[in-house]
């Protein structure tokens, strides 16, 4: 019985050191794996253009269109990129397009106006198959069939 009840105590205590170094091993990798990044220009602007896209494609599907092309988008030539390198002629030649298509949208007919839309959209998830692919399946939401 004295043996029974040696392990059983043994048992406990080895149970609730383990836990104990586990939950300490969890807490340190979770402290580790926080770390807030600054946002750099470039993605700041994406992000804009996301909500911007986002908040006219009910009106481009209705064929009315109330506001304005962004002159703000033309910062995408010189805002500062999160890597510098990804500022190459790819990069280049596919903002140009997606500025020409942007403002293609705010000149159109109202039978053109999805059409010109999904143009845009569509340039900047060719741009990012090249060269940032993480945000496509957001930006596709975008799109309108």
């Amino acid at each position: 019985m004295k043996i029974l009840f040696v392990v059983v105590v043994l048992s406990v205590l080895s149970f609730g050191c383990k836990d104990k170094a586990t939950k300490k091993l969890q807490d340190e990798k979770d402290k580790k794996e926080f770390v807030m990044v600054a946002t750099s220009e470039m993605s700041n602007l994406m992000k804009e253009m996301y909500t911007f896209n986002e908040s006219i494609k009910q009106q481009v599907i209705e064929g009315r269109l109330n506001l304005s092309y962004p002159e703000k988008f033309n910062t995408i030539h010189s805002a500062t990129m999160t890597d510098p390198k990804d500022r190459d002629d790819t990069f280049e030649t596919f903002s140009k397009l997606f500025i020409q298509h942007e403002k293609a949208i705010f000149k159109s007919s109202k039978e053109d106006l999805v059409l010109k839309y999904n143009n845009a959209i569509n340039t900047c998830i060719a741009c990012h198959l090249k060269k940032c692919s993480g945000p496509i399946p957001r930006i596709k939401k975008l799109l309108i069939k």
